[in-house]
């Protein structure tokens, strides 16, 4: 499947009843996913702690409805996304709303459980590159805050488990990479990006295009090559491939694609 067809808006006809829930849609990256969703006629159910509207996002449009939803609280999540035809996890640790490992790791498994008891099709997961390198530069330097990458780690382990065996509901896991970088963060689109699976390369990307390929990959439930798979997505014109391995072993694949969403391996 290209990322064109992951990144690219469709058209309102196209979109299920179901609202897309997102969860975590104060921040930086959730409240991009919901005016991604909107852009597309997507309903969407937009869940923060204090059920506020997301920043730069029209209050009065009829396709967003806010809820408050506490991730610490697994009741709060199982009434947040029940009904929801996708949920998004765009949600992280901070100082002010929740420790790493109350956010990255035990909500991420939470919000899973709720989706597979809830029958939700399709649970997309925000996560982050090099959380399986903890020697790695990308790893020891994001982990200064409530080592938040090992709790990253152990939220995606979870999510593995809460999935397994579930015939209604599946997950997927982006795993971008750096998402400060280019400053000027707008959609590079399809042509810019490039997916890869077994977590050995370090790159960038614009936080616009990781909420569009969130968006789209909620959005495509019924995607046999996005269910229950897990990839790496960057800006292809700033990837290193210093550390890159050889071999296509289960876990390993250094197989990218630049313009491709690859299967999950």
């Amino acid at each position: 499947a290209a990322v064109a067809s992951v990144v690219a808006p469709r058209p309102a006809a196209a979109a299920a009843a179901a609202p897309i829930a997102v969860i975590g849609s104060s921040g930086r990256t959730g409240s991009l996913c919901v005016a991604a969703c909107l852009q597309r006629g997507l309903a969407v159910r937009a869940l923060s702690r204090a059920g506020s509207c997301p920043p730069g996002v029209d209050a009065t449009d009829p396709k967003l409805k806010l809820s408050a939803c506490d991730v610490r609280d697994p009741a709060s999540l199982r009434a947040a996304v029940g009904g929801a035809g996708a949920v998004i996890y765009a949600a992280s640790g901070s100082k002010k709303g929740g420790s790493p490992h109350e956010v990255d790791n035990e909500g991420v498994v939470a919000a899973a459980d709720a989706c597979v008891k809830g029958a939700v099709p399709r649970y997309v997961v925000i996560s982050s590159t090099a959380v399986t390198r903890p020697k790695s530069l990308g790893y020891l330097f994001t982990d200064v805050y409530g080592h938040i990458m090992g709790e990253k780690k152990l939220g995606e382990d979870g999510v593995y488990a809460a999935f397994r065996g579930s015939t209604k509901s599946a997950y997927t896991i982006i795993r971008p990479g750096g998402l400060e970088e280019p400053k000027e963060n707008v959609i590079q689109g399809p042509a810019a990006l490039e997916v890869s699976q077994g977590d050995v390369l370090a790159g960038i990307v614009s936080r616009m295009d990781l909420a569009e390929v969130a968006v789209e990959a909620a959005a495509l439930g019924d995607s046999s090559r996005l269910r229950d798979a897990s990839f790496e997505l960057y800006d292809g014109r700033g990837i290193n491939r210093s550390g890159q391995r050889r071999g296509r072993g289960r876990g390993h694949s250094v197989e990218t694609s630049r313009g491709a969403v690859a299967a999950a391996t």
